[in-house]
């Protein structure tokens, strides 16, 4: 692929016709990958052509030589980006399920490879395969590899195939990352997230290299592998019915810290974190009807238990708010029925958990200044990160476009207050982030195999008011873990180059848009250079026409930032000729 400069239009593959699970079809159009997609078992036969191994021993394999990194201050080393969505969080059915239902899918896999070259420098090595990924590389100047694969939705899967193709010694561009690593030994590979699949990848690359070990960013794989979901939130409906019949005579956190206990997360690791109510719906060897029937009883423990009228079904195993469906009647039983029937379908365990009326602040130019659009009210939804393997420093509050991420603002507890939010839920966040990572670094992570294996990740709350037997009690509850990378983290290194380019301004923000067919990341990136005022920083950090696009601005103030951020998405997305 010819790295595509200035004002070329960014081209998507052909369109062609891709089939569902359910026998449908759908129009693949507008995506920078195919749609082709390795089962389980495929997976499994190239882990033999490789290795020699099975899955299982896959895992144990690179438990002993893939290690985690921990970034010390002040130090660096060369990086190998292999950033790529994961089947874990089932990317390619969240832009299948789109598509079928008619909404705007996020090319995922593509978003994920275009904005990692973010993280990147002109040390590193990118590897990658799609035009959007190809010009951030170019732009930035960060050396790239083009494995040129564009018709496997997952990278993982093309690296593989290639893998496959270097064995029978074919000519692949893999001569260059194997090169590169072997000259570099202290490097560290920078991943989305440790799946089977990167382990098997990582494995190879160890013995076609000769080193010893490989050191990654990533969480360990027991963590990537159990932990980067959502079903250790909530106990199952049937170990909640297993509690006295005298438990819903407690107040209601009494209740819900006993259901908590109950949990995988508090049995296997002691968590014990703030939640929402909630129950965990297995999926695994579990028919139709019985998946369903479990729905209906975790709806009826909800409404008997704590007196709720409302819960959102959600899937444990996806991301970027793909699959949720929020504001379910807990007394609609034929809607909750045929909702449960389409979740059991897709394959993971789901997630029936409280509907939140969330508080609400208000973000950006409160006056609606020249370019800038007015200031709105977004749900109060912080996100707290482990970064480096420590809590990172403050908080972000993630913006929402429906259940979709479309940004973060960054803010300490100063820029909290200012925002008129409660200065006790800042520091319940703060604690709770503490508390899970002490968890993995705690006695029962050791024989759970987790032990010191949480080095990224991000974990969501909700702040904002149940009803039913809380009144109108104003809570905060963790309502995701995303134990891997993450987009916050464009976030905070786009917080760490502007106090290395002396910006002395605070606060950050970044904004998630739909950029035009015929947007590019060079244009953008001129765009922000013209709009950034003295003393501010304004950046381009990825974009996939028609399907994602990412800014960032700082800021003296929380608003500040994001009404600079809001600005630049406006100038971007307004008709008129392109710089």
């Amino acid at each position: 692929m010819t790295s595509p400069k200035g004002n070329t239009v960014l081209s998507p593959v052909a369109a062609s016709v891709c089939p569902s699970r359910g026998g449908g079809k759908a129009r693949w159009e507008g995506f920078f990958t195919g749609h082709r997609v390795w089962d389980e078992t495929r997976v499994a036969e190239s882990a033999k052509r490789l290795l020699g191994m099975d899955t299982a021993a896959v895992a144990r394999a690179a438990g002993e030589v893939v290690r985690p990194y921990r970034a010390r201050p002040g130090s660096t080393a060369p990086s190998l980006l292999l950033h790529t969505t994961t089947p874990l969080l089932k990317a390619f059915d969240g832009d299948l399920a789109a598509l079928l239902s008619g909404q705007e899918p996020h090319d995922v896999t593509t978003y994920v490879e275009a904005r990692s070259v973010y993280l990147g420098t002109p040390d590193d090595l990118a590897l990658g395969r799609t035009a959007p990924w190809a010009e951030a590389a170019a732009l930035r100047g960060v050396p790239a590899v083009d494995i040129g694969d564009l018709d496997h939705y997952y990278l993982t899967h093309a690296l593989l195939l290639m893998a496959e193709a270097h064995e029978e010694r074919a000519d692949t561009p893999l001569c260059q990352v194997i090169d590169w690593l072997r000259d570099r030994p202290d490097a560290v590979v920078r991943l989305y997230a440790l799946d089977v699949e990167t382990q098997i990848f990582l494995l190879w690359l160890l013995r076609r290299t000769g080193l010893a070990e490989l050191a990654t960013d990533a969480n360990s794989p027991a963590v990537a592998t159990e932990w980067n979901r959502k079903n250790h939130i909530h106990p199952t409906v049937a170990d909640a019915r297993t509690m006295p019949a005298s438990a819903p005579e407690l107040p209601p956190e009494e209740l819900l810290a006993a259901e908590q206990r109950l949990g995988r997360a508090h049995r296997r690791l002691g968590l014990t974190v703030p939640v929402l109510p909630g129950y965990t719906i297995p999926r695994t060897g579990v028919d139709r009807d019985a998946f369903v029937a479990d729905v209906l009883d975790a709806a009826a423990l909800l409404r008997t238990r704590y007196g709720l009228e409302r819960a959102a079904l959600k899937p444990s195993d996806a991301g970027d708010g793909a699959r949720i469906v929020g504001n379910l009647d807990l007394a609609d039983t034929d809607r909750l029925a045929a909702e449960a029937r389409t979740a059991h379908a897709v394959g993971d365990d789901h997630l029936l958990e409280a509907w939140v009326t969330f508080l609400t602040v208000s973000l950006g130019d409160e006056e609606g200044g020249p370019g800038s659009p007015p200031a709105r009210r977004v749900p109060v939804v912080p996100s707290g990160h482990i970064r480096h393997g420590q809590v990172a420093e403050g908080l972000t509050l993630q913006m929402l476009d429906g259940y979709s991420w479309r940004g973060n603002d960054y803010v300490d507890e100063a820029g909290w207050t200012a925002l008129g939010l409660p200065r006790d839920a800042y520091r319940t966040v703060r604690a709770a982030l503490e508390a899970v990572r002490e968890a993995f670094r705690g006695p029962q992570s050791v024989a759970d195999g987790s032990y010191g294996g949480l080095v990224t990740g991000g974990v969501d709350f909700a702040v904002g008011r149940l009803g039913g037997a809380f009144g109108d009690r104003l809570l905060v509850g963790a309502i995701d873990f995303n134990l891997s990378a993450h987009g916050a983290e464009s976030l905070r290194t786009f917080r760490d180059r502007a106090r290395e380019q002396a910006v002395d301004e605070p606060y950050a923000s970044t904004r998630v848009f739909l950029p035009p067919a015929d947007r590019t990341l060079h244009q953008m990136a001129a765009t922000a250079r013209s709009m950034a005022v003295p003393g501010a920083l304004l950046e381009a950090v990825a974009c996939v026409p028609r399907r994602w696009g990412m800014v960032a601005a700082t800021g003296t103030a929380p608003a500040v930032a994001a009404a600079r951020a809001e600005a630049l998405v406006a100038a971007l997305t307004a008709p008129g000729p392109r710089p």
